[in-house]
């Protein structure tokens, strides 16, 4: 059985799991999608769960080292977010705005991404606009600030042959949303980074401001109630995949157990004494005698095979005389 870590569905889906988190922020009203909020909670919810599929790095351990970074890169891109979320709303020199509605009034410096600009579902904003000088022929845009990124969802042009330096005027919040929710059948709600601009040959305005728009329950409306849904369903579907992987490596784990464990609870043999190499015995010659020295060899007086034994010279026989008497 084969262990089977899964870091790069891990990563998959902790990315899954961190957009429907973020949705869910923005349409509560909690947080908008900065690129604080964004990157860092995607950052944050791809380590997590692929860390949870992922339970033995050693083995897939260039894959997780690849999805570290790459949350480590998000990580990084929120970070260097954090000031302009601390900044909070602003608008350039020489220029101002302001906005009521039936439950708030601000300007665009006024607002932050904790206190927003509050508009009731059913409310029209009254709004104001000057700048010190005169701006001829000018565009405008106005759009939201999602992961750090503009969108945007308005723009307009104007020659301004009165040369006015104010305008004003009066948005039907409500029939916006009215016309969102007919066509695409959401509800939409929560807090918005928003931005605008105009540009003409004399100068132009910058502004940004954070703007919620309160909604009508945390379950209220398709958009809020298919999120739910699919946070349920991912938490699901990342507590059964950690229990597949969990069971893949146990059994990895046993199936090597028998051969793994022989081996790492044995004692260790003592080492032994090397043998001694076995020499031959030997057995020290004898010194001769004196005596032994001066007797002749027997082999001095054997005779050769073919010759005839000659008695020795100078050897005389015993004669019977000399035999001692009885």
């Amino acid at each position: 059985m084969i262990a089977k870590p899964r870091p790069l569905l891990g990563s998959l889906l902790g990315l899954l799991l961190g957009i429907v988190v973020v949705a869910l922020l923005w349409q509560l009203g909690v947080v908008p999608p900065d690129r604080v909020v964004l990157f860092g909670v995607l950052a944050v919810t791809t380590l997590l769960v692929t860390v949870i599929l992922t339970q033995r790095v050693a083995l897939v351990r260039k894959r997780f080292v690849t999805v570290a970074v790459v949350c480590g890169l998000m990580g990084g891109f929120a970070i260097a977010g954090i000031p302009d979320a601390v900044a909070g709303g602003s608008i350039s020199d020489g220029c101002s705005a302001s906005g009521t509605s039936s439950i708030d009034s601000r300007t665009p410096d006024d607002t932050s991404i904790a206190d927003p600009f509050d508009i009731a579902r059913t409310d029209s904003v009254a709004w104001t606009g000057e700048s010190t000088g005169v701006f001829t022929d000018w565009n405008s845009a106005i759009g939201i600030d999602v992961g750090g990124f503009p969108v945007k969802i308005w723009s307009g042009s104007s020659a301004n042959e009165d040369r006015k330096q104010s305008n004003s005027g009066v948005e039907d919040v409500a029939g916006y949303l009215a016309d969102i929710e007919d066509s695409t059948g959401a509800k939409l709600a929560g807090t918005y980074h928003v931005y605008g601009k105009l540009d003409a040959a004399e100068g132009g305005c910058t502004m940004s401001a954070y703007v919620r728009v309160e909604g009508e329950g945390a379950f209220a409306g398709t958009v809020n109630i298919g999120l739910w849904v699919a946070l349920a369903t991912l938490i699901i579907v990342i507590l059964i995949m950690s229990v597949v992987v969990r069971r893949s490596i146990s059994r990895s784990v046993v199936a090597a157990g028998p051969a793994t464990i022989a081996t790492s609870t044995s004692a260790p043999t003592p080492p032994q004494a090397p043998s001694p190499i076995p020499t031959q015995t030997q057995t020290p010659t004898p010194i001769p005698t004196q005596a032994q020295l001066q007797a002749p060899s027997p082999t001095e007086h054997m005779p050769t095979e073919g010759s005839n034994p000659v008695p020795n010279e100078g050897v005389d026989k015993p004669n019977a005389d000399d035999t001692p008497a009885g």
